[in-house]
């Protein structure tokens, strides 16, 4: 498994970017390349078709046949965020005090979760945050108290290119 790669400079993911990390992880991974990779947009409630529409009509064309792995897409809503108060007791010990007043059980559930995540960080909330936060986390414990993780999870081990997270919604 290659590690989660985000943009530099904490700057939003286009597809121009997203090509360069796709061929940077390819190439760094020579001798035992990835089977596939997943470009995951966070669409924040917009339309994940809109968000995705840039990457699905570039990015095959720009890698060509230059990349063996199959490339998915994939977007969270406004589960990225939720995903992480579904496992609370590990963003406990990064944020350093408990996830507030949401129901952690019922994660799909909380609206608008950046911005409560935002509300409970010291620090600035950026791509590089969310992954160190990510890192901490069970996905078992997600997965089972969020059916759109479930279903993401699903979709990325098994290769679905259509994954959508919003059913929960």
């Amino acid at each position: 498994m290659v590690e989660v790669r985000i943009p530099p400079g904490n700057r939003m993911l286009s597809f121009q970017t997203a090509e360069k990390l796709i061929k940077s992880a390819w190439y760094e991974n020579a001798a035992a390349p990835p089977d596939k990779m997943v470009v995951l947009v966070d669409a924040d409630g917009s339309d994940p078709d809109e968000v995705l529409a840039p990457f699905r009509e570039n990015l095959p064309g720009r890698l060509g046949g230059e990349i063996g792995a199959t490339v998915l897409y994939a977007y969270a809503q406004w589960h990225l965020e939720a995903w992480y108060f579904a496992d609370a007791a590990n963003p406990r010990g990064y944020l350093g005090r408990g996830p507030g007043n949401v129901d952690t059980s019922k994660p799909d559930e909380i609206r608008n979760p950046k911005l409560h995540l935002k509300h409970v960080l010291d620090q600035v909330y950026t791509a590089r945050v969310s992954e160190e936060i990510a890192r901490t986390l069970d996905a078992r414990t997600i997965a089972q108290r969020s059916p759109s993780f479930e279903g993401f999870v699903e979709a990325a081990m098994n290769g679905n290119l259509a994954v959508d997270t919003s059913d929960a919604l």
